[in-house]
């Protein structure tokens, strides 16, 4: 019997190795649309760090706009944006639902993710990198 490493239950799987461990990051495809007027795609983000689930699957989430893959380069870029999150990149409050294991693990490991987005993902002017 042959082992796929495609699963169709998710879009993708991007892997980081950081100082702290190994994160995890699946996307999932949403029916719910995101943005004014429903213009974006909605995908949901399980996070897992050293084996254990760190976000379940929709706790965070982005919206792709309608017309960009939902599996390419940038929604790749964004999904990791996402995870790499960290106070100090934002206000605050946005990390109010966030308890305090997620929010040590964004101070801890959320500028690794960030700068393996970066390095992935971006140009060297920073600019994410155009589908082939």
């Amino acid at each position: 019997m042959k082992t796929y490493l495609y699963d169709p239950s998710y879009l993708f799987t991007l892997q980081v190795h950081t100082r702290k461990g190994t994160v995890v990051i699946r996307a999932f495809e949403s029916n719910d649309k995101v943005g004014y007027s429903n213009t974006h795609h909605r995908i949901d983000v399980e996070v897992r760090f050293n084996g254990a689930v760190m976000f379940p699957r929709g706790q965070l989430y982005c919206g792709i706009p309608q017309g960009k893959s939902i599996d390419g380069i940038a929604a790749k870029e964004m999904v990791m944006s996402l995870v790499g999150m960290k106070p100090g990149d934002t206000d605050f409050s946005y990390f109010e639902d966030y308890s305090p294991g997620q929010l040590e693990f964004a101070r801890s490991v959320g500028e690794d993710i960030s700068m393996a987005a970066h390095d992935r993902y971006c140009d060297r002017n920073g600019n994410v990198k155009k589908e082939r």
